[in-house]
């Protein structure tokens, strides 16, 4: 997986429909429920700011978690 600061700009150029099925789809594909997760669609705007003030430090991390839990899964 690569995550840099064009693919976030991608990200936050979604809509907000578009935004949570992008979130649904990695949540599932890390083996979690997105049932459970219980995104509230209000929350899309903390998780734009969030997404926005991602360092590159933060971005390698989130790959790395990301990594490591999907092949712990298999995948």
């Amino acid at each position: 997986m690569q995550i840099d600061r064009k693919a976030l700009e991608g990200l936050l150029a979604l809509n907000d429909r578009q935004l949570m099925m992008i979130i649904n789809r990695l949540i599932a594909q890390s083996g979690i429920d997105p049932a459970q997760f219980n995104i509230d669609p209000k929350d899309i705007v903390s998780i734009r700011t969030a997404i926005s003030g991602a360092s590159d430090e933060d971005l390698n991390s989130i790959v790395e978690q990301y990594e490591k839990n999907t092949k712990g899964r298999g995948k």
